[in-house]
């Protein structure tokens, strides 16, 4: 069980590199307009709804195999990665929000230069979240 558990935890890390690309691509977003536009938000959309629930299975198959596994990881690691992913998770989250504004910007033909910016801020702070994840569950002993 604990190897289909690391399988399912590193192919959901690996989907979790679309939060790493994600700032290169947002910026693209305020340069179309009309239906470009709103196609192009829609795939950011499915990015985003892609890496939320591979983060959610990352979550679970992560706690499922601290709990298998003895020695039980330091506190320190297991609550770093803990609040990394919950950072993650809530700026996903105000991205998604903000997609859905520039969506409905680009319907209305509204500027969605400043939607685009917040999401670019969230995707950059998230792109580092996931980066130090990554690097403080791969080198426990970095924190020990």
């Amino acid at each position: 069980m604990l190897q289909v558990m690391i399988f399912l935890h590193v192919i959901s890390a690996l989907l979790l590199g679309v939060y790493v690309v994600f700032p290169f691509i947002v910026g693209r977003a305020a340069a179309l307009s009309g239906a470009a536009q709103e196609s192009f938000a829609g795939l950011l959309s499915t990015f985003n709804r892609i890496g939320q629930y591979s983060l959610i299975v990352t979550f679970l198959t992560g706690g499922a195999m601290v709990s298998q596994i003895d020695p039980r990881p330091s506190v320190l690691w297991m609550a770093l990665s803990v609040v990394l992913l919950l950072i993650v998770a809530a700026l996903t989250g105000m991205m998604g929000g903000r997609i859905k504004k520039l969506i409905a910007s680009g319907k209305a033909g509204k500027s969605t230069a400043a939607d685009a910016a917040k999401i670019k801020a969230f995707s950059w702070i998230a792109a580092v979240a996931v980066i130090l994840a990554i690097l403080f569950m791969t080198n426990p002993q970095l924190l020990n």
